[in-house]
């Protein structure tokens, strides 16, 4: 019976040793599934980088006569306006600048562009001599550039014009610009023909329109628009 009993015990070890080598290896396989969402992970960091953005101003000075008014004009009047321009605070440059005029009050003055008012626009290499006056008169004692040939101010009410070139394009630059407006002297006026004053049809003879007793306030617009995107 004892050899019974020792040939019976080894097949019980058998089988605790299988069931104990059972539960390791499922442990073990739990052990890998559990790492298959584990990860390798490292960290590092670049910079500080500032980013900032520019400005653009344009500014008017250091002269600007272009609250001087003009009164009293006859065709084949001139009637010159210093307005200096500058982007002395600016760090961006310009792709353009423009001059739009706009009017109110309105008069065929500025509304018509055969027989109202022309603008020529000029700049000066070096700061024009200036006669206050009145009337003011400026003279160039260095080189003058026509940055707008004479235009109608009807023209500069419906579409603003390139001013080019200026200095004042780059950040920094400045510009010594006279603005000079003509009366055609070819303008018509005779109350004999026509009675009311400053009326009839644009681009009218004497018989068909009558610029005298016209009156305009103009204001002119100067817009700045920044140079193109690059690769900064």
């Amino acid at each position: 019976m004892e050899d019974g009993k020792t040939s019976q015990n080894p097949r019980g070890s058998a089988v605790k040793r299988v069931v104990l080598t059972v539960a390791v290896v499922i442990a073990g396989t739990g052990a890998i599934l559990g790492g298959a969402f584990a990860t390798f992970t490292d960290t590092t960091s670049a910079g500080p980088q500032t980013i900032s953005s520019g400005k653009l101003v344009l500014a008017v000075g250091p002269v600007n006569d272009s609250t001087v008014a003009a009164t009293s004009i006859a065709p084949g009047d001139t009637i010159p306006r210093e307005v200096d321009l500058n982007s002395l605070t600016s760090n961006i440059n310009d792709a353009t600048i423009t001059l739009g005029i706009s009017a109110s009050p309105s008069s065929l003055l500025d509304t018509d562009p055969n027989n109202g008012l022309h603008v020529q626009v000029q700049t000066c290499s070096v700061a024009w001599t200036r006669v206050v006056g009145p009337p003011p008169t400026y003279t160039c004692s260095g080189t003058t550039v026509t940055v707008l040939a004479s235009t109608p101010v009807a023209t500069l009410e419906a579409t603003p014009a390139s001013l080019t070139p200026l200095n004042s394009l780059t950040a920094g630059g400045q510009d010594f610009v006279v603005m000079t407006f003509t009366f055609p002297a070819t303008a018509p006026g005779n109350v004999f023909q026509v009675a009311t004053l400053c009326s009839g049809t644009t681009g009218g003879t004497s018989a068909t329109e009558n610029l005298e007793g016209c009156s305009s306030t103009l204001t002119y617009n100067f817009t700045a628009t920044q140079r193109a995107g690059t690769s900064k």
